[in-house]
């Protein structure tokens, strides 16, 4: 029965996804909107986690990004992503991890979705079709799983990027692309690396949040999902200037690898997610990739 079940939910996603092709470009999206449900944050964070668990995802953390409670950011993962991830290597372990933007307006609860296909080609790029056959399962049993929360899987904006733009993406010429990640620190070993970052997330170093963290010993590579909690440099910030629909971009995340920690450069990660970003909104923020790179480093040290 329960295989049934799935069949007329993926029945209708497919439906949902070709009508929605008329919205957008022929590319991908990075978010999709779920819907609007009436009631709490908190009442749609229970059903949500439900929801995810019934396709085997876990949440990893969830967190009010800026201080807001009208905000909140779940993420989430599963076993079969991560290993894959971990099998590809260095960042593409930032690909494991998926996200749903939730905003309280009075009464009523918007839900937003970070497109799965949109992270994959961005983050693993050629490795996607290598590995096209897991990462559409794993794609469409997130969409299953949340189609009962909210089936609209509408895009925010109408312009997107093609699979292939999104591999060598950059904003502008001389931007950095996703393979121009920012050099944190170089620790003594990855233990100490990562006993230097858990100790300063613990002690809320210059108002940073842990959102989530996964450490794998035997691979040597940790990433950490990290909430910028400073009204002057961080999330409360750049979100007035750039809106808090894209709100599941976030946390900002560092990795670990082996002795090195990086984080993917702010002029390649704020264009990517704010797609529809204008010269003039760009300006906006032109500070903002410095500020948290400051923040990351001060927490490596």
């Amino acid at each position: 029965m329960k295989n049934i079940f799935k069949i007329i939910i993926i029945s209708c996603i497919s439906i949902v996804f070709a009508q929605n092709l008329l919205f957008a470009d022929g590319g991908l999206v990075a978010f999709y909107k779920l819907g609007n449900q009436k009631g709490s944050i908190e009442d749609l964070e229970s059903k949500i986690s439900i929801a995810l668990k019934s396709e085997n995802f876990e949440i990893i953390g969830c967190y009010h990004p800026a201080k807001d409670t009208n905000l909140l950011v779940i993420t989430f993962t599963r076993q079969d992503l991560i290993a894959l991830t971990l099998k590809i290597g260095n960042n593409s372990i930032m690909a494991g991890i998926m996200r749903i933007g939730l905003i309280q307006t009075n009464d009523s609860v918007e839900i937003s979705l970070l497109n799965p296909e949109y992270l994959f080609y961005a983050y693993l790029r050629d490795e996607t079709q290598k590995f096209e056959i897991e990462l559409n399962q794993i794609s469409l049993d997130i969409k299953s799983s949340l189609f009962e929360i909210g089936n609209d899987f509408k895009p925010f904006i109408t312009s997107s990027l093609t699979e292939n733009e999104l591999k060598e993406y950059r904003f502008l010429v001389h931007n950095p692309k996703f393979t121009d990640a920012v050099s944190i620190m170089e620790f003594d070993s990855f233990e100490h690396g990562v006993e230097i970052i858990q100790k300063n997330l613990q002690a809320r170093k210059d108002e940073t949040y842990k959102v989530y963290e996964m450490v794998f010993k035997d691979k040597k590579i940790a990433i950490f999902g990290i909430g910028l909690q400073d009204s002057r440099t961080g999330e409360a910030n750049f979100l007035e200037k750039l809106g808090k629909s894209h709100l599941a971009a976030l946390p900002y995340e560092l990795v670990l690898v082996d002795k090195k920690a990086t984080m993917l450069h702010g002029k390649f990660w704020f264009p990517l997610y704010w797609s529809d970003l204008s010269m003039s909104e760009y300006r906006k923020i032109y500070k903002t990739p410095r500020d948290i790179e400051e923040t990351m480093k001060s927490i490596t040290r």
